[in-house]
């Protein structure tokens, strides 16, 4: 997603604006994960939360999965920010955040960022940015 070019197709503006639309809902989707995220909720209320954001914002069409998951001694395990996981969040547990959107024609996006839960609340591990330029490869 560089620069627009000479060489892209008529609609690559329309496409990159949707992309763009698509990324910051992305990234508020996992301020929404972040406030939910805390000692005593279950991990479906998480994903509930989220799901409700893109309810709200009439983006559920473009949602293909959970918001998240645990790290532990694998990177991808059990419990997972779910609807359908009734596990309770406790403190010292470790979870990916990383809500995803997808529009057939457009692409997607995902941001994930890694956080411990601690007494009250989390603290974030990693320190990606959350804005899409700073995520952008120039095109050469």
């Amino acid at each position: 997603m560089g620069a627009v070019g000479d060489d892209e197709p008529v609609g690559a503006d329309a496409a990159r604006t949707d992309l763009i639309h698509l990324f910051e809902h992305t990234v508020a989707a996992q301020d929404v994960a972040f406030a939910s995220l805390r000692p005593g909720v279950t991990c479906g209320a998480v994903d509930t939360a989220v799901l409700g954001y893109f309810e709200e914002n009439d983006l559920l069409p473009h949602w293909r999965q959970h918001v998240g998951h645990a790290i532990g001694l694998r990177n991808h395990e059990a419990p997972f920010l779910d609807v359908g996981d009734s596990t309770v969040i406790e403190p010292g547990m470790v979870f990916t955040i990383e809500p995803g959107l997808y529009a057939e024609g457009v692409g997607g996006c995902r941001h994930s960022d890694t956080v411990v839960v601690t007494e009250d609340g989390i603290e974030l591990l990693t320190d990606y940015p959350r804005d899409l330029e700073s995520l952008t490869i120039p095109s050469s």
